[in-house]
């Protein structure tokens, strides 16, 4: 486990887009936890460098899961890519309330639950580097 080498999470990444930021991202050197709902452990083959997490963006216990997996493998977390969001292929006037209740959970509730434990995770680190390198007890001068 490197505490040097970066840590991106990133969501909806196990096709398209989201695949291509996650290669962009280990070409780069960084260490990846990528999410989608079905994802694999076996769509980034046998890349160390890749955690894959299975789950839902708009469940809580998702994020919870994706922070946590980021720190316990690979020993910090140091930026989120909020890639997933789905696209119901109707006209807006045809969407049931199941349509607009999944839409705005994956593309609202999803981006606020992650992005709500990606940045608890950094306070905890920054309060943590403080105490641990930072401390002073001298008074700034008036």
């Amino acid at each position: 486990m490197s505490t040097e080498t970066k840590v991106a999470i990133v969501t909806g990444a196990s096709q398209g887009i989201g695949a291509g930021i996650v290669a962009g991202y280990r070409k780069r050197g960084w260490n990846v936890v990528a999410n989608s709902r079905n994802i694999t452990p076996d769509v980034y083959g046998a890349d160390d460098g890749v955690a894959a997490v299975a789950g839902d963006v708009a469940d809580p216990q998702t994020a919870k899961r994706l922070v946590e997996t980021a720190i316990e493998r690979f020993g910090r977390v140091d930026t989120l890519v909020n890639n997933a969001g789905i696209f119901i292929a109707k006209p807006f006037t045809d969407y049931t309330s199941e349509d607009f209740t999944r839409k705005i959970a994956v593309n609202v509730a999803g981006f606020f639950f992650i992005t709500q434990a990606f940045i608890a995770a950094q306070e905890a680190e920054k309060q943590g580097s403080r105490r641990q390198h930072h401390h002073d007890d001298r008074r700034p001068a008036n």
